[in-house]
């Protein structure tokens, strides 16, 4: 019985299973008998079609290819016959008056206030743009400066004339100009160029040694010696260690060195342990150095900077391989005597045998004015425990808070980033994220007197797509100023639709408006950190422009420019 049902059960089995696989040839064969019937699908697009190009620049033009404000130019263009009416036509960001339309050409009139730049055509929503027209004005880059060969590989932080009075020394943080770096003279953080930024020769640049500075510069002096300081941060020079962000050159550039007695605990087995040569400034910091100012009388050296001390070696108790250093603790300002020797009288508290509390934040710039007062700037709210907003005049004989500067004044409500200041005129410049000084709108950028009051005179307008980032006021009362801004409007208080495009860089006359002529240039890109005035080739007067940048009118540039400013 039970053999009976197994076989039964067998036999249903392969049953259904020819029954599965009849069923499974069926649908193959019906698969592929309509695969041989069924009409080949076509693909389907999609992505839409792209809209119709509307407008299209020729080539060749425009006529003339440069030309001033007012000027009539001819732009190769097709497109825009028959659709007067239905587009705007701009020359760099600002339209044009349109005077006569072709089948395949326009006629525009440059606008006022229009600077270098592409040309372009707003049509439905759309912009077409074409060729770049150079607008001709008072401000150029001199015909003597080579854009493609005066070229620093990294930042520059200052510049100045050297003693000479036909070079210029500048410094900062790079290691090739002009392509002139090589193993046997290397370039490291400063070199020598002549007044029209040319690198000079080998014979005349500073005998660094090997490796020159170790570290980036930021303050360089030549004292009326001829004899250069130093100041950032770098821990050596040449093959000399043990420096401490600050050190004196000889007027060739080599390190300016002395020979000290050291204790030798074993004269015998090494007899030439009890002297060394070491650098002749005995004196540094525990940080970088921002800036540093030097007395011309007595030679004294004061340093600003975020620092907590000042650091000396007592070499009479030193040995070759332990020196003893002495720390005093003293935040932010340090006055040094020439030899590098703390200055105790100067920003000292003699009962807490430290320095006095500084800024309650960072101090990121400062200048000296002509009565030797510092006056320093940055993100701080207090100043030795009194409100300062974040900016202090120091008093030059003690180092302490000078009470008198900005009698009454609240100062800035946000930190100031750079500060500038010109001897001739004897005005501050101030820049940063502060909207308002003494409660007074200044949008970022204010001229003070030298007392801290707020100049009148001037009044910055507002900017639009970016922020100043540098500000510094020329013997003549004009202003330059520079950062990532497209758009100034000096009017914004009566008509704040009325902005003129700035890519990045302007010239103001001394009230704030835009100097008529000098802002036809293109393209800015960068920082700008210092400038000094000089003359062009054709003695007009001329600008020198240094720090991390990479376009100046929209051209390729190397940290530094030289700008023509005819009168």
């Amino acid at each position: 019985m039970i053999k009976q049902t197994i076989k039964n059960f067998s036999a249903m089995i392969k049953k259904k299973r020819q029954i599965t696989l009849a069923v499974i040839n069926c649908f193959l064969i019906a698969v592929l008998l309509g695969a041989c019937t069924k009409k080949q699908i076509e693909p389907v697009d999609v992505y839409p079609d792209p809209p119709a190009i509307l407008v299209k620049f020729l080539e060749g033009g425009p006529y003339p290819a440069t030309g001033s404000e007012g000027s009539v130019v001819k732009f190769n263009v097709t497109g825009l016959k028959g659709k007067e009416g239905q587009f705007k036509f701009f020359v760099h960001l600002t339209e044009a008056e349109i005077i006569s339309v072709e089948e395949n050409a326009i006629t525009v009139k440059v606008p006022l206030g229009a600077s270098t730049g592409a040309a372009n055509v707003l049509i439905n929503g759309e912009y077409y743009f074409g060729p770049t027209f150079v607008i001709k004005g008072k401000l150029s880059i001199d015909a003597s400066f080579n854009t493609d060969a005066y070229v620093s590989n990294g930042e520059i932080k200052g510049i100045f004339r050297r003693s000479d009075n036909s070079t210029y020394f500048i410094y900062g943080r790079f290691s090739n100009y002009q392509s002139s770096a090589t193993v046997a003279n290397p370039i490291t953080n400063m070199a020598v160029v002549d007044l029209n930024c040319a690198y000079r020769p080998v014979a005349d640049q500073m005998k660094v040694g090997k490796t020159g500075v170790g570290g980036s510069l930021s303050s360089v002096i030549q004292q009326a010696s001829g004899q250069y300081l130093l100041a950032g941060s770098f821990g050596s020079y040449d093959t000399t260690n043990g420096i401490n962000n600050i050190t004196r050159l000889t007027s060739a550039g080599v390190l300016e060195t002395q020979v000290v007695d050291l204790i030798n605990p074993d004269p015998v087995g090494f007899p030439n342990d009890g002297q060394a040569i070491v650098p002749s400034l005995n004196g540094g910091t525990s940080g970088g150095i921002t800036k540093m100012f030097v007395s011309s009388t007595t030679g004294d050296i004061t340093v600003v900077g975020n620092f907590t001390s000042h650091l000396s070696t007592f070499y009479e108790r030193s040995t070759k391989t332990g020196p003893l250093v002495d720390v005093v603790k003293v935040r932010q300002l340090i006055r040094m005597k020439s030899t590098g020797a703390f200055d105790s009288t100067f920003n000292f508290n003699f009962a807490t045998k430290e320095g006095y509390e500084g800024g309650n934040g960072f101090i990121y710039d400062a200048v000296q004015l002509n009565d030797g007062k510092i006056i320093v700037a940055g993100n701080f709210t207090t100043y030795n425990g009194t409100t300062a907003n974040y900016i202090a005049r120091i008093n030059p004989t003690n180092g302490l808070i000078d009470a008198t500067f900005n009698p009454g004044g609240v100062g800035a409500d946000g930190a100031i980033n750079k500060i500038r200041y010109n001897a001739v005129t004897n005005r501050i410049l101030i820049v940063g994220a502060f909207k308002k000084y003494n409660n007074q709108e200044v949008n970022g950028v204010a001229l003070l007197n030298a007392d801290g009051t707020v100049d009148a005179s001037f009044r910055f307008g507002k900017l639009t797509g970016g922020v100043p980032e540098f500000a510094a006021q020329l013997n003549n009362g004009r202003v330059i100023v520079a950062g990532t801004f497209s758009h100034y409007n000096y009017n914004y208080l009566t008509t704040p639709d009325k902005s003129v495009v700035r890519p990045g860089f302007m010239v103001l006359e001394s009230n704030g408006s835009l100097a008529l002529g000098y802002n036809n240039t293109g393209l800015f890109r960068g920082i700008i950190n210092d400038m000094v005035e000089g003359t062009s080739t054709d003695l007009k007067p001329a600008v020198i422009l240094v720090g991390d940048f990479d376009r100046f009118d929209g051209k390729a540039v190397g940290d530094i420019i030289k700008i023509k400013l005819e009168n």
